[in-house]
C-alpha cells in the first residue's frame, strides 16, 4: 500500500491550515476572493523524517540501466581510445530526505497550492565496470555516493473534491561523488579516466533516471490516493478527524 503514515501526515499539515479556524473561514475568504498563504516549514520539517525510511522502503532498490561511454588517453604523442561499460547498477541506499528552502502554501478559491523542496542526502549507487584500452581489461565494480540531490515541487489541492495533482516535479542540483574502485588494482592514470567518465555520465545520464524515477513514483502515489478518495468531496468531519491525527503526531 502507497498510502502510508507519512502521505497522511502530509495531507494533515495542508488540512491543519484549513482547519485550524475551521472550514467556514475558507468559505468566508472565497467569498470575499481573498487568497491566503502560510510558510509550512514546521509541518513540512515533521514529514521529511519519515519520507527517508519511506523511500528506502518503497522506492529503491532501482535498477539502472547499462551504460557505455568512450574515452581518449594520450600520454604522448599516440592518442589511445578506450571504452568503458557499467553494467548490473542499483540504486540501493537513500540516508535521509530534508526540506530545501522555504515550503509554502497558497490558498484562493478552493485551491490549495503547496510547493517545496527537498534534499535527498547520501544517495548509494552500484555497478560493474569492465574496460578496454592499451590491451588492458580491467574489471570490476564500483561504489558512488552522491551527497545530495535536490529536487523543487508543486501540488495543487482541489478543495471541492479533495483531488491532488502533481503540477510540478524538477531536479535542481547534485552534490559532490564519492567514487570507489573495488575488484581490481587501478593505475593512477586509469583511475582518474574512470572517475572523469563515471562523474559524467552520473550527471549527465544518471540524474534523469533517479529524477523520473522519484517522479513517478510520487506520481503512482498520489493516484492510489485518489482513486481511493474516488474523486469525493471532505467533509468538515473528515477533515477535523485529520487535523486531530496532525496535532497527535506532532505532539508524540
Amino acid at each position: 500500500m502507497r498510502i502510508l503514515s507519512v502521505t497522511a501526515l502530509g495531507l494533515a499539515c495542508v488540512l491543519a491550515f484549513v482547519g485550524v479556524q475551521g472550514i467556514s473561514v475558507l468559505e468566508e475568504e472565497e467569498q470575499r476572493n481573498t487568497a491566503l498563504s502560510a510558510n509550512m516549514n514546521n509541518y513540512i520539517d515533521v514529514v521529511m523524517i519519515q519520507v527517508g525510511p519511506w523511500m528506502n522502503t518503497h522506492l529503491v532498490p532501482m535498477a539502472l540501466p547499462d551504460v557505455v561511454e568512450g574515452f581518449e588517453h594520450r600520454p604522448i604523442l599516440i592518442t589511445y581510445h578506450g571504452e568503458l561499460a557499467l553494467t548490473n547498477g542499483v540504486f540501493h541506499t537513500i540516508h535521509s530526505v530534508g526540506r530545501n528552502g522555504n515550503a509554502m502554501m497558497h490558498y484562493d478559491r478552493q485551491l490549495l497550492r503547496v510547493t517545496v523542496g527537498a534534499n535527498i542526502r547520501q544517495l548509494g549507487f552500484t555497478y560493474d565496470y569492465s574496460a578496454h584500452i592499451m590491451d588492458l581489461g580491467p574489471t570490476g565494480f564500483v561504489d558512488v555516493d552522491v551527497a545530495t540531490m535536490t529536487f523543487t515541487s508543486e501540488f495543487i489541492i482541489d478543495l471541492k473534491d479533495f483531488y491532488i495533482f502533481m503540477q510540478d516535479f524538477r531536479f535542481t542540483n547534485m552534490g559532490n561523488l564519492s567514487i570507489r574502485f573495488r575488484g581490481n588494482i587501478l593505475v593512477d592514470w586509469l583511475a582518474n579516466i574512470f572517475v572523469n567518465v563515471i562523474t559524467t555520465i552520473f550527471r549527465n545520464t544518471i540524474t534523469t533516471i533517479v529524477s523520473n524515477g522519484v517522479r513517478d513514483f510520487l506520481q503512482a502515489t498520489l493516484d492510489d490516493m485518489n482513486s481511493r478518495l474516488q474523486g469525493r468531496a471532505i467533509t468538515e468531519q473528515e477533515a477535523a478527524v485529520l487535523v486531530e491525527q496532525l496535532k497527535k503526531m506532532l505532539t508524540h
